[in-house]
């Protein structure tokens, strides 16, 4: 018996799947001189595929990434060939001969030149503005007992300070990590062992997905978050979707703290269209639980466990870093 949470998410990848083939044979179709639209619609169908994977099924993550790095050698390698082409005109030369590569060739080269471009960082200005990053623009990992600001300049020159960008945090524990400086170009987060730590991001018009992870605080604004594998995790949140848990046990519900609301953050729940819907924090689809009774294992905290906490949001700003002592209060809330 699959549950409502289940059929949704399965009739959600399959609409993806063939928008994705759609989008593929559309950009294929494109001829050498569309290259920069073949590029923008690249980009526009990566960020799509980082979005849908908080309900693709691991599968159809790993082959459609597969596919779109396949197509996107495939453009660069046309778009270099054409800009040789175009060299070999203005030089004057004339070769006497020129033999066409089979297919085969083709594809390996243009297999190569991701693998290539990905390990040697596409140096040159005409690869940048054609490739699209192979890695989150913001990572940060392996922290342990600290206190880390999200640097706002961090953000590629290449993308610019206003272009969609994902974070990824991996490994973090007994630390806070706060994103709110970032979280304004934010398209997706993605959480990996984070254990007896707090996260704290402003709203974004995307997508977080927390995995493997343990005695932990989340204090996020996004349209769609996605919980996998994870205990004891007490969760802040602004969701204009249902929020979804997987494998995860003892997780606490409740709103985004309006002590954290200040006039820069209410800007960008404008700017996201965030607040345009309403928040459905409380709406959780727990995908391992089939019956009709609720689930045991989440809750929404009341309103009254929450008012110890209003003094503790606000130091979140101070500028001495009270780790221990905010990490003690959320843990024991």
């Amino acid at each position: 018996m699959a549950s409502a949470g289940s059929s949704a998410n399965a009739n959600a990848a399959a609409r993806f799947w063939d928008y994705f083939q759609q989008q593929k044979e559309a950009i294929n179709a494109l001829d050498t001189k569309s290259q920069n639209d073949a590029s923008q619609k690249i980009r526009e169908l990566d960020s799509s595929l980082r979005e849908a994977f908080i309900y693709l099924p691991p599968y159809d993550q790993k082959r459609l990434s597969k596919d779109l790095d396949e197509l996107r050698g495939q453009h660069q390698l046309q778009r270099r060939q054409e800009q040789q082409r175009g060299t070999s005109k203005q030089s004057g030369f004339k070769f006497k001969s020129a033999v066409a590569k089979p297919n085969t060739a083709l594809a390996t080269e243009a297999k190569t030149a991701v693998a290539t471009e990905k390990l040697a960082g596409a140096d040159s200005s005409s690869t940048r503005a054609f490739q699209m990053p192979a890695r989150p623009s913001h990572r940060y990992t392996d922290i342990s007992d600290s206190w880390v600001v999200a640097d706002e300049l961090m953000v590629s020159e290449n993308e610019g300070m206003h272009s969609p960008t994902d974070c990824e945090l991996r490994d973090i524990s007994n630390s806070i990590v706060d994103l709110r400086p970032i979280s304004h170009s934010l398209r997706a987060l993605n959480c990996h062992r984070i254990q007896n730590s707090i996260i704290i991001s402003g709203p974004f018009a995307g997508s977080v997905t927390v995995r493997d992870s343990n005695s932990c605080t989340l204090v996020l604004g996004a349209r769609q978050f996605r919980l996998e594998s994870s205990q004891s995790v007490s969760v802040f949140l602004y969701c204009t979707s249902h929020p979804i848990i997987e494998r995860s046990s003892d997780v606490r519900f409740a709103p985004y703290p309006a002590e954290l609301r200040s006039p820069r953050v209410e800007q960008e729940f404008c700017a996201s269209q965030l607040s345009l819907q309403p928040n459905s924090f409380d709406q959780v689809d727990d995908f391992n639980w089939l019956k009709r009774q609720a689930s045991p294992n989440w809750s929404v905290q009341q309103a009254s466990s929450l008012q110890p906490l209003a003094d503790i949001w606000s130091l979140f700003d101070d500028a001495e870093k009270p780790r221990m002592l905010v990490l003690s209060a959320l843990k024991n809330s």
